[in-house]
């Protein structure tokens, strides 16, 4: 994954391999990059996803082999990261195998989302004072192999794009506690890879 930190002035890279987010300085008028920095991970959790919380402070980044979330706190003037917390995307006892996928803030600011392939499940947790998570808990997708998921400009709803389940599956998003609900309803797409809304 590679976007732009909220202000634009900073380009950063999630690098699976080499358990790494790397830091570019971004020069708006010429449109070059210049290396900056960069954020070690834990050798093998494999850096995928990442995102930014509302406030442009907290970015909470998801590791694909680890099934974890990093709190990290953005330096916007220098574009540094500064690991604060570390959390599992899964439940306790969980002992098989899992890949997670994508992760998402809430347009308010007071969740995050994970999502965990072969265990099946999107992950909640609440965000805090200073950023830090708390495990709320996690909702079955419906569905097998949820490659990615989005939540609707509103916050009412999430769907997830279960990929091996060739359908999309539709939650009603608890703005009180952040948990996810079921609606019933399937969209049959074939292998649904990622949902953007324009």
């Amino acid at each position: 994954m590679i976007q732009a930190d909220p202000t634009g002035q900073f380009v950063l890279a999630a690098d699976l391999a080499l358990d790494q987010i790397l830091i570019w300085k971004f020069d708006l008028e010429k449109g070059t990059l210049t290396p900056n920095d960069l954020a070690l991970l834990p050798p093998g959790d494999g850096p995928r996803h990442f995102a930014f919380h509302p406030n442009g402070e907290w970015m909470y980044s998801l590791q694909e082999e680890g099934s974890t979330l990093v709190l990290f706190q953005f330096d916007r003037t220098r574009g540094r990261l500064t690991a604060k917390q570390t959390v599992s995307t899964l439940p306790k006892g969980f002992a098989g195998t899992n890949f997670t996928s994508e992760v998402l803030v809430r347009p308010d600011g007071k969740f995050v989302y994970a999502a965990n392939r072969l265990h099946d499940s999107i992950a909640v947790f609440t965000i805090g004072g200073e950023g830090y998570m708390t495990w709320v808990g996690e909702e079955w997708t419906r569905g097998d192999y949820p490659r990615s998921f989005n939540i609707d400009p509103t916050g009412s709803f999430l769907y997830s794009c279960n990929q091996r389940g060739d359908a999309i599956a539709t939650f009603r998003v608890n703005r009180e506690n952040g948990r996810l609900t079921f609606t019933g309803q399937y969209t049959p797409v074939g292998t649904p890879a990622i949902i953007i809304f324009l």
